[in-house]
């Protein structure tokens, strides 16, 4: 648990100080939460308190040295340490990046080996995240095998790799690619946000939409997976900026760094279905592209909303069955040509037509799960439309509601909101379909809902990002920083989806590996034997075979057993 000072601004009165403390829950990461509330800085300075910003952190640092002393240190507890790393550890060593990152930085003088470096920032974030100081108080000591790195060192050497991280990725693309074959005929593409718990904006955390609904600064984060649905490009941008542009970019990117030159079908959600971004993929790339569309509002003409529901001899739904013989889902297509329109950054305006082929689907049990969260957003709005609260108030049912500004009352006008009916009926008749717009007319609808649904994959990667590497809260505040510190997370994920893919077939989960890891550990004997303290779980049986790894559930392990995990596993055995 960390200690730090907040400073809010809630009303005229100016800034306000609380104390907060940040705390980690298994399986749901690092949270925050008010401790100490401390009172507007005015108030603070009229009792008597000269500095109230100095008296907050001197009470920040007075807590946080407490609870460092009710920690039992290293040299206090038996001497037990992590070796799940290995299973990182063997993968950098079969992608082999070392010789790489030393030319790299050839003319910087480390006091440290750098790959060691980085790749033990990977090991540490992997395996218990948090902030850097963290890092270097309780997680690299935890590690098996010498290293020593000072707090500066960690906080500098994470500022060097953030100030050119795209450098970094093109290295562990180009040696992935060297190991593996990569595949980018398809390639998945979305984008996340994180928030900051600070008030004032900078240069690269902007007020924006947060996934979170919150108010604070964000940085948003794109994410590209290759066709293995293997991290290929990631990529920060300031948080009030639209994530729509970063599809052609990565697109271009990858095309130009790595000598991409093959079609690529661009699949992406329909926050990414833009005009611009079609007519980018289709006439600027000739690219393909398979994207979901709202089935809602005004995206869709009423023309193919009326197909959507059309039940006739020229639209035959299609029945996908389970295992069991019920009803998966039923889907439809067509193909024709579609006009789309968009302003160029010259601003003029662009009209063209593709050939497209449309998949709809319809899933009852999404059905039944999206009118009820339909019913729930609406007796929200009828809720606060009684309490008579603002606007503001509403949140994600204000799309349910008609606001009406019916008087005056002094300087303020009097707002009324009614329950929008017609809305409601329309969601709730579209409810459980699901549309797919497409440029890949030549395959199977049942091809291409499949292939729309490996987007699952980021999905998760953004879920392992926020929970088992804790990407967020960033304890960091500089521009590289920043870029270092997801960095870092981005290496931990690709390396684990390595593991997860391309070695053990997609036996073991991502979330399992992790969890390996961390509970892979041994304690020193007095005879200079380690006893293994991991439970034999089904995963560390699967990894003992797939690996081969005869003594990994040995109770008694001798330090050139713990040195052959480390010295590192064959993993080409397993391709």
């Amino acid at each position: 648990m960390r200690y730090f000072l907040k400073q809010t601004t809630p009303s005229k009165k100016g800034v306000y100080l609380q104390i907060y403390k940040s705390f980690y829950i298994p399986g749901k990461g690092g949270r925050n939460a008010s401790f100490q509330k401390l009172g507007y800085v005015s108030d603070l300075m009229k009792n008597g308190i000269k500095d109230p910003f100095a008296y907050g952190k001197k009470l920040v640092e007075e807590l946080n040295q407490k609870e460092s002393k009710s920690v039992p240190q290293i040299d206090d507890l038996p001497k037990t340490f992590n070796v799940g790393y290995f299973l990182l550890s063997s993968m950098f060593q079969l992608l082999n990046i070392d010789n790489d990152l030393h030319l790299m930085t050839k003319s910087k003088k480390f006091q440290y080996d750098f790959p060691s470096f980085l790749k033990d920032m990977v090991y540490a974030q992997s395996i218990c995240p948090g902030s850097k100081y963290k890092l270097y108080e309780k997680v690299i000591p935890f590690l098996y095998g010498e290293r020593s790195y000072s707090y500066d060192q960690i906080l500098d050497g994470i500022k060097y790799i953030g100030s050119d991280y795209q450098k970094y990725i093109e290295l562990l693309n180009a040696h992935i690619q060297n190991n593996f074959s990569r595949k980018t005929d398809t390639v998945f593409f979305d984008c996340t946000n994180y928030y900051f718990e600070i008030d004032a904006e900078d240069e690269l955390r902007r007020k924006g939409p947060s996934k979170e609904m919150r108010k604070s600064p964000i940085i948003g984060q794109a994410l590209m997976l290759d066709s293995d649905q293997i991290p290929l490009a990631m990529t920060l941008y300031p948080g009030n900026e639209s994530e729509k542009p970063r599809l052609r970019e990565h697109v271009e990117d990858i095309k130009s760094r790595y000598g991409v030159n093959s079609r690529v079908v661009q699949v992406a959600d329909k926050g990414l279905n833009c005009a611009k971004n079609i007519y980018a993929a289709v006439r600027e790339a000739n690219d393909g592209y398979i994207f979901s569309k709202s089935v809602h509002g005004k995206n869709l003409s009423s023309q193919e909303k009326e197909w959507l529901l059309m039940e006739n001899e020229n639209n035959v739904w299609t029945e996908v069955l389970n295992k069991d013989g019920s009803l998966h889902y039923r889907y439809k297509e067509q193909i024709d040509k579609f006009t789309y329109c968009f302003v160029d950054d010259e601003g003029n305006k662009q009209t063209f037509t593709v050939k497209e082929k449309r998949v709809v689907t319809y899933n009852q049990n999404l059905a039944l799960k999206q009118r009820k969260e339909i019913l729930k957003e609406v007796n929200k709005a009828k809720s606060i439309s009684v309490k008579g609260l603002a606007k503001e108030e509403y949140g994600d049912c204000a799309k349910y509601v008609t606001f009406n500004a019916v008087s005056k009352e002094g300087k303020h006008t009097k707002i009324t909101a009614t329950i929008n009916q017609k809305k409601v009926d329309e969601d709730l008749k579209y409810a459980g379909y699901n549309l797919l717009v497409t440029s890949e007319i030549k395959k199977d609808a049942k091809e291409i809902y499949s292939i729309y649904h490996g987007l699952w994959r980021i999905e998760e990667s953004f879920r392992i990002l926020k929970t088992y590497l804790e990407s967020r809260p960033v304890y960091v505040s500089t521009m590289e920083a920043i870029y270092g510190h997801f960095l870092i997370c981005y290496y931990a994920l690709t390396l684990v989806r390595l593991l997860e893919i391309k070695v053990f077939q997609d036996e073991i989960p991502a979330s399992k590996i992790y969890e390996f890891m961390r509970e892979y550990n041994v304690t020193q004997s007095a005879d200079g034997t380690y006893i293994n303290n991991a439970t034999n779980s089904f995963t560390y049986k699967r990894i003992k075979e797939k690996l081969g790894l005869l003594k990994l559930g040995n109770l008694y392990l001798k330090k050139k057993d713990i040195k052959n995990l480390l010295d590192g596993i064959d993993l080409n055995t397993t391709n």
